[in-house]
């Protein structure tokens, strides 16, 4: 297949860290770009681009790659991971997208990460709740964004991946966000980048855009509570179904000895699994 021209559709590459307001931005963007914009939500909402950021971490990817998941798809912008990881590797398909860094403090930033995303794909990705997210068919979202997560960025100096930096603790974080930062600043000229917080609102990125400023208040997206939310669901969910609802079973089966009685607990078993699924799944796809 011949490469295709660069789309001109997408215009704009967020290179900031994630738990920097990139929900309250894409909200944003949504609105000033009148089209979508790529976040971690559609790598976990859907397998569709999952090869191609399996791809992307192990360095395989071409230009061509990029426009089939951006441009042709119709996305007009990209913030938090994974664009924000390969921001280098999509401007050189886009030449002339501008770039968004956000930015907050980054002891601040340190502390959201680890109690929100780092907590809730930890929770996910370790037994029971993997077992009983690859029952429900949800487990491979959580396992590449764990994979994203731990991907070593290019100007990093500790040589760790975000979720391992969080781990170091608050200082080797610290020294992680501030490598970012700093390298965006070095490689992306001046003339194209916008360094921005959300409580800055409208007026910034209006005037970095060039479109006028919308009537409606700026987006204010915080799912903290809703992400902790989540999480202790899916460990009751998973407790409830990988763990205690067999073992009712077993016991059951071995002291009463009635055929009953493990038709009901399974038939239960069942309608939680189902229930729960449809839940976490429409929560983190509206992430």
């Amino acid at each position: 297949m011949e490469p295709s021209v660069p789309s001109p559709v997408f215009v704009l590459v967020g290179a900031g860290l994630p738990r920097t307001g990139t929900l309250s931005t894409r909200s944003a963007l949504s609105v000033l770009l009148e089209g979508s914009c790529y976040h971690m939500a559609c790598v976990v909402g859907s397998t569709a681009d999952h090869a191609h950021w399996g791809r992307a971490i192990l360095g395989q990817t071409e230009e061509e790659d990029w426009h089939q998941v951006l441009g042709r798809q119709g996305y007009r912008a990209g913030v938090d991971y994974p664009v924000s990881l390969f921001y280098q590797e999509i401007l050189a398909a886009y030449p002339d997208a501008k770039v968004l860094l956000n930015v907050r403090d980054p002891v601040k930033w340190f502390h959201s990460v680890k109690n929100s995303i780092y907590k809730l794909n930890r929770t996910a990705t370790s037994f029971p709740c993997s077992l009983f997210l690859r029952l429900t068919n949800s487990y491979d979202g959580a396992e590449l964004a764990k994979q994203i997560s731990e991907t070593v960025p290019r100007g990093s100096s500790l040589g760790l991946g975000m979720f391992e930096a969080i781990e170091a603790g608050e200082e080797t974080a610290v020294k992680f966000w501030n490598d970012h930062v700093e390298e965006v600043k070095r490689f992306v000229p001046e003339d194209k980048l916008l360094i921005w917080e959300v409580k800055e609102g409208w007026g910034p990125l209006c005037k970095f855009l060039e479109v006028s400023t919308p009537s409606i208040p700026f987006p204010n997206v915080n799912d903290t509570s809703q992400m902790e939310d989540s999480r202790k669901k899916l460990l009751f969910s998973s407790w409830l179904v990988v763990i205690l609802l067999p073992l009712l079973a077993i016991l059951g089966m071995v002291l009463l000895d009635c055929s009953l009685y493990f038709a009901l607990v399974l038939t239960f078993g069942i309608g939680i699994f189902v229930c729960f699924k449809s839940r976490y799944v429409t929560h983190m796809k509206q992430k």
